[in-house]
């Protein structure tokens, strides 16, 4: 069971995006969940150079609650996730970087899991 966020946090999320599931072939094996611990890559950076990071999904449901069950490849192909950055101290370089409309990828290594598009600001934007 899968219990939100927000309730450990005691705040909103950062961010909304959209996502779809876009394995590589690399993880075409793999069960997106609620739960993964994937990173978050900007569209355009290189993961060499500019790096990645831990900004964690939370995988919503069609109405926009959490989904709670974590259940090996449960996610949807398409939808929407809260974000969360893991590093307080990053924060303000993501609040530079991140607007509706950016876009980016989950990533597992190097490997791609999604592509995704910020559709809203969060706690980030305050």
């Amino acid at each position: 069971m899968h219990y939100p966020y927000e309730d450990e946090q005691n705040r909103q999320p950062d961010f909304v995006v959209e996502y779809e599931i876009d394995l590589c072939d690399e993880m075409k094996n793999a069960k997106p969940h609620q739960g993964m611990r994937t990173d978050f890559l900007y569209d355009g950076d290189d993961p060499q150079l500019d790096g990645v990071f831990m900004i964690w999904p939370e995988l919503l449901d069609e109405n926009g609650q959490v989904i709670e069950d974590k259940t090996l490849g449960s996610a949807l192909h398409k939808g929407r996730a809260n974000m969360w950055i893991l590093s307080e101290e990053m924060r303000e370089f993501h609040r530079k970087r991140i607007k509706v409309g950016t876009k980016g990828y989950w990533v597992c290594g190097p490997f791609k899991v999604a592509n995704v598009t910020v559709i809203e600001l969060g706690a980030l934007s305050c």
